[in-house]
């Protein structure tokens, strides 16, 4: 009882503090921000004009701005809106809808829920989310500041890198598991690399780059960067719900032959693999509706959206299938190889 009303507290302080960010931070802007008082819309023009009062400035300002109603690019603003601007010429632009406060308030729930739910797991998993985004960054920076390296070489390092501290945050790195570690590298790379062959003897033949047009890089290798990394969460859970599987029921029946072992595991890997690739599949294919719906109400038809902007999802999607499937042998393999290690033979 005392943890859920600890909880509770914790989740009025965090919606309380997300409203005080929201309505008080503008003070710490180095650009001018407006609250909006007045919106006069213009539809024959797809105009909106803006009146509102700086928070972080003295004085009131007017602006006029165009607005889209999908509101995809500048969408229609309303009173109460807080709008950071920037001022050029005497001319006013709006830079981005302020709303650091509202995303405070979602991203304090999430921790909460997942420390609510884990515990202290849940916390380790946290942190290792958070080394490895930072240690992501950090790679391609590093790529930036140096043209002259790969940038394959540099994603496949931080691959190996990334594995290791997600597995050492959430078991201990004093109690890193070698096998869950080489099922999840091996299933990874294999089947990055049975992606590549593929490519290479198509010639990238269906591939439609054009969504990566704005990259300043060359395309192939920004996306085979992304392949890799996608890869990574897939298959590292699959191995990991498959060797801790078999870990328990070996702690429950000692005495149970290694061939039987083996079998519950591929029984167990039939129901994970299939509902991991179908969670995959939603996950890559979820990003790539927007643009379906809006090239598809501009007329075209399935067949075209689907081979311009589908094929980069769709290989994305066979190339985690591949690792979640490859992961089934690679722990199951890991898993056999230790417990003849340890002097249990196949029976």
């Amino acid at each position: 009882m005392k943890k859920i009303l600890t909880y509770i507290i914790a989740l009025f302080a965090i919606i309380l503090l997300g409203f005080f960010i929201q309505t008080k931070s503008s003070v710490f802007y180095l650009e001018p921000v407006l609250r909006v008082e007045e919106v006069t819309v213009n539809t024959a023009s797809n105009t909106q004009k803006i009146k509102g009062k700086l928070l972080n400035e003295k004085g009131t300002v007017t602006l006029e701005t165009t607005y889209y109603e999908n509101e995809s690019v500048s969408p229609l603003y309303r009173k109460g809106n807080q709008l950071i601007l920037q001022k050029s010429d005497n001319y006013w632009r709006v830079l981005a809808l302020k709303r650091d406060g509202y995303v405070f308030i979602l991203l304090g729930l999430f921790i909460l829920i997942v420390l609510f739910i884990s515990g202290k797991k849940g916390l380790r998993s946290l942190i290792g989310l958070a080394l490895n985004s930072a240690l992501l960054l950090f790679f391609l920076w590093f790529n930036q500041q140096n043209n002259g390296l790969s940038l394959m070489l540099l994603m496949s390092i931080y691959t190996v890198i990334a594995v290791f501290v997600a597995m050492g945050t959430s078991y201990g790195f004093k109690k890193l598991d070698g096998r869950k570690l080489f099922g999840t590298l091996v299933s990874v790379f294999l089947a990055f690399l049975i992606c590549v062959i593929a490519m290479n003897l198509l010639k990238d033949e269906g591939l439609r780059y054009e969504e990566m047009q704005f990259i300043t890089r060359p395309y192939r290798s920004v996306f085979l960067a992304g392949l890799l990394i996608g890869a990574i969460g897939a298959s590292m859970d699959n191995v990991v719900t498959i060797i801790s599987a078999l870990d328990e029921i070996r702690a429950q029946n000692d005495q149970l032959s290694m061939k039987k072992l083996l079998q519950s595991g591929r029984k167990i890997a039939q129901d994970t693999a299939s509902s991991m690739i179908n969670v995959l599949m939603f996950a890559y294919l979820s990003g790539a509706i927007p643009s379906v719906v809006f090239y598809m109400a501009n007329g075209w038809n399935f067949s075209e959206v689907l081979g311009m902007h589908l094929s980069l999802e769709i290989l994305r999607t066979l190339c985690g299938g591949f690792a979640i499937v490859l992961s089934v042998p690679a722990a199951l393999l890991a898993f056999s190889v230790a417990e003849k290690m340890k002097g249990r033979a196949l029976r």
